[in-house]
Parts: structure tokens; C-alpha cells; sequence
């Protein structure tokens, strides 16, 4: 059988993990890896392929027929996922900050050119979502989601619960273990979640949602006090993820809740990651698994490329109805830990205790007024 010729984009975590997944596979064994981009034309000593820094040489190559992403970056990146679309080559991404920007216009360019566009790996990591989602989008309705979208706050979030560690050291340890970037601005405030959110999100509700309307408010701020309440009310604070669709309308957060122990959801720990989906048919639908890492990552990736090689149904993302995002009005309980109760509106305040911590029902508007004056806030599950 004549072997297939791909591309591996970037020869960092992920890149490499595929790479040495592919290499190693008697079921791959068909599979030739002809070029991988880097930046670094020194990785040449680490593969078979050629290591090339140029995205043309690579574009410009007739014989390959399949482009794996995994450099992550935002427009660099976006360009090489549009460009091989273009030249007629099918593509695997993780990249979830290209795909729910672009989710419609890259699904209209591959739909075009009669090319794949899988992206698995873009939520979830290992997890497998896109599809399954994908396949129940098409008979049921799906009017809710929810989980833990990201392991690196997740792992974060456990140590400083399981084994006491400060915010600063729990962080150190998962870039250590390649959990989190030398930069985590993005897994810290919640920025990855609202990507992975909104490529659910249009999914689900047939509607290419706008990852700059979803709220976010993250982890960066936390420490050992707010763990030590929840502790003290039987509860864990968690990072979650958040979308709903009441009738036309879909509403999407991230913020930390504060769960009640015993819930499923509370005891999803370390970099695992679980989604609930809510159907109308197959009522509540339940993922989990791994959602970062090396190789979790990569293998959703290469099961990707194995649909490819198979010419498995390609997913196609559409677009049905009249929708809209809904702005953030409801009431609900909140925990809040504040700098200066003097500029706190005395209306909202209900139990304080002496590290001038607040829980109370407020409307979410007002959560919004006074986040200058706010440590670190929680919703009360």
C-alpha cells in the first residue's frame, strides 16, 4: 500500500507526543510523518521527518494530504489551518482558540474543497466530545452544559485542597508535569474554558458562538482562605464551565463554584475533566477523563487522523435559527472574600467573618459593580 504523507505543526508537547505515537504504531505503519515545522531546525535529531521551518514548503507539497496542528498560536496558526484547508489538504487541530473563533468559516472552506476538519483534542483532551456531541446534536435538543474544562486549574484546585499546598507551589508543580504553560494567563483566568465553552456551545445550539461574549472570571486571586471556608462548610471550590439555552437565548459563564461534597462533579480531581451534557432524548450524558497531558492529547489527536485515513463521516458544524447571547442577570448565592467593607454596599452584605468574607444572594449585576473591591468571589452551588 503506498504510504500517506503528513505534516506534524510544531514539535513542542503535544507535537512530539503525536509524533512518537505515529512512529510507533504497527497500525500507523502506513503513515509517513514527510515534514514537521519548527522553529527549531536542531529537533531534526529527534525525528525521521524533515524538520522544516517553512509553512510554504510544507503548503506547496502535493503529496501531503493530512496537516496535524499542535503549535497552539492564534493567528499564525489560524493562517496554516485556513491555508491547507485552501490547498486542499485535510486537517487535525487542538487548537480550541482558532476553531471556536473560526468554527463556521473553516467548516464552509473544508465543505468547499471536500477536504476533513477534526478537532477532538480542541476540548477535552483525551476526552473523546466533539463527535458524540455532534451525533446527539442531530436528533436531540440540547439545552444545557456544564463541567470541569480544564486540568490545569483543576490539578491546582486539588492540591491546594488534598494536600494543603499554596496557590504558588501548586502552580509551579503543574508546569513542572507539563500541565500548564510557562505562561498559564490562560488556563488561570479561564480564558481556555471559554474557548472550549463556545466550540460545545455552537455545536449543541447550532449557532457559532462568540468566545469574546462569554464572562469569565478565574483562579488567579484564590488562596489558602478560600479553600479553608470551603473546607469548613463541606464544600470544594471548582473551576467550571457553563452554558444554557433558554428558549432563543444562551447563557454562558466561567467562574468558580463552590460544590457541595458528594456531588459527582466535586470529585473529579487532579487534571481530569467531566462534562454533562443534557438531552432531550438521551437525557444526561456524562464525560470524563484526562484533559491535559502529553499524550491524552495526542491520541485524541491521532484517532483523529485514523477517521481521516478511514474517510469516517466528517462532522460538519451548522448553523439553525435565530439566537442570541443572554447578558448575566440572575440571582444567585455567592461567597466573596473582600479587600474594604466600607465600599461594599451594606444591602448586600450577610455573614462576615474576620478574614471580611461575604455569602449572600445577590443579583449577578451587582457581583459585576463592586469586583474592584473583591478578592476573590465564588457562586455557592
Amino acid at each position: 500500500m503506498k504510504k500517506k504523507n503528513i505534516a506534524i505543526l510544531g514539535l513542542g508537547t503535544v507535537g512530539y507526543g503525536v509524533y512518537d505515537i505515529v512512529s510507533k504504531s504497527e497500525y500507523l505503519k502506513d503513515i509517513n510523518v514527510k515534514y514537521i515545522l519548527d522553529k527549531d531546525l536542531s529537533k531534526q535529531e529527534l525525528v525521521k521527518g524533515k524538520v522544516t521551518n517553512s509553512i510554504d514548503e510544507i503548503l506547496n507539497d502535493n503529496e501531503v494530504e493530512v496537516i496535524i496542528e499542535c503549535m497552539g498560536a492564534k493567528d499564525f496558526s489560524y493562517y496554516c489551518i485556513k491555508e491547507s484547508l485552501l490547498k486542499g489538504k485535510s486537517v487535525v487541530t487542538a487548537n480550541k482558540e482558532v476553531v471556536a473563533a473560526h468554527i463556521k468559516e473553516l467548516t464552509a472552506i473544508k465543505e468547499s474543497k471536500n477536504v476533513s476538519l477534526y478537532y477532538e483534542a480542541s476540548v477535552g483532551g483525551g476526552i473523546p466530545i466533539i463527535k458524540p456531541l455532534f451525533n446527539a446534536s442531530l436528533i436531540n435538543d440540547i439545552d444545557e452544559i456544564k463541567g470541569i474544562l480544564n486540568g490545569t486549574t483543576n490539578f491546582i484546585l486539588t492540591k491546594m485542597t488534598n494536600e494543603k499546598m499554596s496557590f504558588k507551589d501548586a502552580l509551579k508543580l503543574a508546569q513542572d508535569l507539563g500541565f500548564a504553560e510557562a505562561d498559564p494567563t490562560a488556563d488561570l483566568e479561564g480564558l481556555d474554558m471559554v474557548r472550549k465553552i463556545a466550540i460545545l456551545s455552537s455545536i449543541a445550539y447550532k449557532y457559532e458562538v462568540d468566545p469574546e461574549k462569554v464572562y469569565h472570571y478565574g483562579i488567579t486571586t484564590l488562596n489558602e482562605k478560600d479553600i479553608e471556608f470551603a473546607e469548613k462548610n463541606n464544600k470544594k471550590i471548582k473551576l467550571l464551565a457553563s452554558s444554557k439555552l433558554v428558549g432563543n437565548e444562551i447563557e454562558l459563564r466561567i467562574e468558580p463554584v463552590l460544590i457541595e461534597k458528594g456531588q459527582m462533579i466535586s470529585s473529579v480531581d487532579y487534571e481530569f475533566n467531566i462534562i454533562e451534557v443534557n438531552c432531550s432524548y438521551n437525557d444526561k450524558l456524562i464525560f470524563y477523563g484526562k484533559g491535559a497531558g502529553r499524550y491524552p492529547t495526542a491520541n485524541a489527536m491521532v484517532n483523529d487522523l485514523i477517521m481521516v485515513l478511514n474517510n469516517d463521516k466528517n462532522y460538519t458544524f451548522i448553523e439553525e435559527g435565530n439566537k442570541s447571547i443572554k447578558q448575566l442577570n440572575s440571582n444567585s448565592k455567592y461567597y466573596l472574600r473582600v479587600k474594604d467593607l466600607k465600599n461594599i454596599n451594606k444591602d448586600i452584605i450577610d455573614i462576615i467573618d474576620n478574614n471580611q468574607i461575604i455569602t449572600k444572594e445577590i443579583n449577578f449585576k451587582e457581583i459585576n459593580n463592586i469586583l474592584n473591591d473583591v478578592f476573590f468571589y465564588a457562586k455557592i452551588d
